[in-house]
C-alpha cells in the first residue's frame, strides 16, 4: 500500500541509513514498502519475536527506536528478495502495517501496485 513518502525521509536520516546498512548488510534503497497483514503488530510479536533498536537522543533530536524481523519478501512462493520488515515505536500506520526494506527497489522489483498480494516470511 502506498504510504506518506517518510519512509524515504527517514531511511535517508544518517543514523538511521547507518542502522539498516548494519542489519541489512548492504545499503538500503531510500524508502520504504508498506504491507498491510492480516494480524496486528502485537499478533506478529507473540508469534515471531522482534529485535529492537532503540531511540536515541542527539542533541534536541530524537531518532525513534523500531522492532525489526529479518525476513522475505516475494509475489510467490519461490522466488523472493532478502528483507528487514520494521515497525517504528512513533509509526502513524494502523497496528497491522509493517514497513518493508531492502536494497531494492521493491515496488519495481517485484512489479507491485496498491492491492496487491505479497508473501512476506519472517526469521523467529
Amino acid at each position: 500500500m502506498s504510504g506518506l513518502g517518510l519512509g524515504r525521509i527517514f531511511v535517508n536520516k544518517h543514523v538511521y541509513y547507518i542502522v539498516l546498512t548494519e542489519i541489512l548488510g548492504e545499503e538500503p534503497y531510500p524508502g520504504t514498502l508498506n504491507v498491510e497483514t492480516g494480524f496486528s503488530v502485537e499478533e506478529i510479536e507473540a508469534r515471531c519475536s522482534p529485535q529492537y533498536i532503540k531511540s536515541v537522543i542527539s542533541g534536541s533530536d530524537i531518532f525513534g527506536g523500531f522492532k525489526y524481523w529479518l525476513g522475505r519478501i516475494s509475489t510467490d512462493a519461490a522466488d523472493s528478495i532478502d528483507v528487514l520488515v520494521l515497525r517504528p515505536n512513533l509509526s502513524r500506520h494502523s497496528s497491522n502495517v509493517l514497513e518493508v526494506v531492502s536494497s531494492k527497489y521493491l515496488r519495481g522489483a517485484l512489479g507491485l501496485e496498491d492491492g496487491d498480494y505479497v508473501y512476506v516470511d519472517l526469521r523467529c
